[in-house]
């Protein structure tokens, strides 16, 4: 009963956060030149942002697909492809950001995996996203900087990224630190990061990993380009590419509702240092937001009509 509690307490809390932080955004904006902006979007730029999130979301799909057969756990790319929409889906639909996770650990196991294959597969997914994250923060740091007129801020940033860089970098080399890294309650840690070494210490393997990781963080920041376009903002590329990543960042952080709010406030903090507006990069993070959305409705389907397991007929047709 007082987990049930906690959870509901939390999930409350995370409706509360994203609920807070889109009134204040929106008290704060001009509503007659966020409508204006809103009735000017030009359909193409949407259209063709909406293709790269779909190719965005293909590439992590074989990225999870070679990391599961480096476990020898074959899934295929289509197999991975439905399973990570449903969890697309469920992130977005459900208040808990560990909900698509679980069901992709759960698909594993029905496929006849160990549920510890399933974890691992997943675990070593999410690590390696960061770490492609990272590599292109790090590369993009001196042009984000560049950009903060001050230096307290470039400071903090640089902190921010460095601490990151070197937590990530803690948990991957655990199992050759000494004392309780290496054992007890740590002992997954360890066990963790050795797995991860083994899998980029082989160029088969990590070459395509680490690679569709880094691609699929610019086309995030190509994403947003024509989300830009689509509103008449003068917008660079090599903007939205630079101040893409620390909002991934933000929005990734499991406290608010699939990344409402969050994401809304460090688009508006982020881009304001390019000079846009407002209301400009509001709507730019609420067509970010829908789009998303829009890619995990196929997932629904998937849920709504499961793939047969190992071991099941696929079922009949009613004529």
């Amino acid at each position: 009963m007082t987990d049930r509690i906690r959870r509901l307490g939390m999930t409350a809390a995370r409706f509360a956060l994203s609920g807070a932080l889109l009134w204040l955004l929106l008290s704060q904006t001009d509503a007659s030149a966020l409508m204006a902006r809103a009735a000017a979007i030009d359909p193409r730029w949407l259209a063709a942002a909406f293709a790269l999130t779909v190719v965005q979301v293909v590439l992590i799909s074989w990225r999870w697909a070679v990391i599961m057969a480096s476990l020898d756990a074959s899934i295929g790319t289509m197999r991975a492809l439905r399973i990570n929409l449903a969890a697309f889906f469920l992130g977005q639909a459900l208040p808990t950001s560990i909900a698509g996770d679980a069901w992709r650990v759960l698909k594993i196991r029905s496929l006849g995996f160990g549920i510890g294959t399933g974890v691992r597969g997943v675990l070593i997914d999410r690590t390696t996203a960061m770490i492609g994250l990272v590599l292109v923060v790090l590369v993009t740091a001196p042009l984000l900087l560049a950009r903060m007129p001050d230096p307290a801020m470039r400071w903090s940033v640089a902190a921010g990224l460095g601490l990151g860089a070197a937590l990530l970098a803690l948990a991957l080399s655990a199992d050759r630190l000494s004392g309780r890294w290496a054992s007890g309650r740590l002992s997954g840690v360890a066990e963790f990061g050795r797995a991860v070494r083994g899998l980029l210490s082989r160029p088969v393997t990590a070459i395509p990993i680490v690679g569709v990781s880094v691609v699929v963080h610019l086309l995030a920041g190509a994403t947003m380009w024509l989300i830009a376009g689509s509103l008449g903002l003068p917008v660079g590329l090599v903007d939205c590419l630079v101040l893409m990543p620390p909002i991934v960042l933000v929005a990734g952080m499991p406290l608010s509702i699939a990344g409402w709010g969050l994401r809304e406030g460090a688009v508006v903090a982020v881009f304001a240092l390019v000079g846009v507006p407002m209301d400009g990069a509001l709507l730019m993070s609420v067509l970010l937001g829908l789009l998303l959305l829009l890619v995990s409705l196929p997932g629904g389907l998937v849920l709504a009509f499961p793939e047969p397991g190992p071991g099941q007929a696929a079922p009949r047709r009613i004529r």
